[in-house]
This record gives structure tokens, C-alpha cells and sequence, in this order.
């Protein structure tokens, strides 16, 4: 129990820091909405903070995706955002879960096996995969639910580029803190 409060204290913190973060950037010019969604840096701890937690960091993940663009937006945020949330949250497990059965891990398929994310490569295919999940499903659902807005492929496509260029960068923030935190010694590295 202790270590899903710590997990959850955590993931929220953590994905409201970098919501509020990309929120600031995106919105302090005159009509830079669109911008925001090239470098979507939410969907970074949304892949991390999942494939290295699990799914005990869902329940934190999916009260800061929806408490997040409600703080920031305040009344004008919709109601069907949250079953966007929940699309994007489960095209992430959707995407660990295919990398788990595909022939990239073994043939030994389990929903409860882990995933070793210490090679970067099933991490890179993760990020991947859940950007195209979370640009079709989400874009999907707020097409079903607003009949104001219109979808179209130049969306869709941005927000996979947003989703992946924004995982990378908060990729990269993380190895380039844990790197200055070691050199440090404020955390320990443990080798096998």
C-alpha cells in the first residue's frame, strides 16, 4: 500500500508539473494552440511513468490528465475530455500489452509479465505505438462527441508527431537529470 501512494504521489505530481509546464509554453503567445500539439509533452510521463510503474500508476495518471486541462481551462472544458483521457490512457497499456505478445518479447504471453524498459528499444517501440493508438482514438472519440469540431488527417498526424516528439523530450529530460543526479551521488546507480 505504501508503495501505490508513493507511485501515485509521484506519477500526479510529476504529469501536473509537466502538463502546467507545456500549458505555459503552449498558451503564453496569441494563437499558439495548434503549436502546443507538435511537442505534446504530456504524453511522455503518460508512456514513462506507465511502463516503469505499471498499472499502479493509471488511477494518478488519469485524475492528472483530467485535472490538469481542467485547473488550465477551467469552464470551457468539455465534459467528453475525460473519455479522451481514458482512450489515451489505454492506448498506452494497448501498446505495452501488443509489445508483450508480438515476437519481440517471447512467445510466453501473460497480461501480468513485465517488461524489462531497461533497453531503450521496447521503450522507443512503446512510445511509437501508443502515439498512433492515442492520435486515432482520441481524435476518434472527440469526433463522435463534438459534432463542432472537425477532425481531419493533418490533426490526426500532428498529434502523433506532438506525441512522440514530446515523449522524447521528456526522455531526454529524465536521462539528462538522472545523469547530473548521479554525477552528484544524490541518487545511487545500482549495477548488476
Amino acid at each position: 500500500m505504501k508503495y501505490f501512494i508513493q507511485v501515485t504521489l509521484t506519477t500526479y505530481i510529476a504529469t501536473i508539473l509537466i502538463y502546467a509546464l507545456w500549458s505555459y509554453i503552449t498558451f503564453s503567445g496569441p494563437d499558439q494552440g495548434w503549436v502546443g500539439s507538435l511537442v505534446y509533452l504530456p504524453h511522455g510521463p503518460r508512456v514513462i511513468l506507465y511502463c516503469f510503474f505499471g498499472i499502479r500508476s493509471l488511477p494518478a495518471l488519469f485524475l492528472a490528465e483530467t485535472t490538469g486541462p481542467a485547473l488550465v481551462y477551467g469552464d470551457q472544458y468539455p465534459d467528453f475530455w475525460a473519455i479522451a483521457n481514458i482512450a489515451s490512457l489505454l492506448s498506452v497499456v494497448l501498446a505495452v500489452e501488443i509489445l508483450k505478445w508480438s515476437r519481440v518479447t517471447t512467445f510466453n504471453y501473460s497480461i501480468m509479465k513485465k517488461i524489462n524498459f531497461s533497453n531503450y528499444k521496447f521503450l522507443i517501440l512503446v512510445i511509437v505505438l501508443s502515439a498512433l493508438f492515442n492520435s486515432i482514438f482520441t481524435n476518434l472519440i472527440v469526433d463522435l462527441l463534438n459534432t463542432n469540431m472537425q477532425i481531419s488527417v493533418n490533426v490526426v498526424f500532428r498529434f502523433f508527431i506532438g506525441d512522440i516528439t514530446g515523449a522524447f523530450v521528456f526522455l531526454a529530460y529524465l536521462m539528462i537529470m538522472f545523469q547530473l543526479l548521479s554525477k552528484k551521488k544524490l541518487y545511487k546507480v545500482y549495477k548488476d
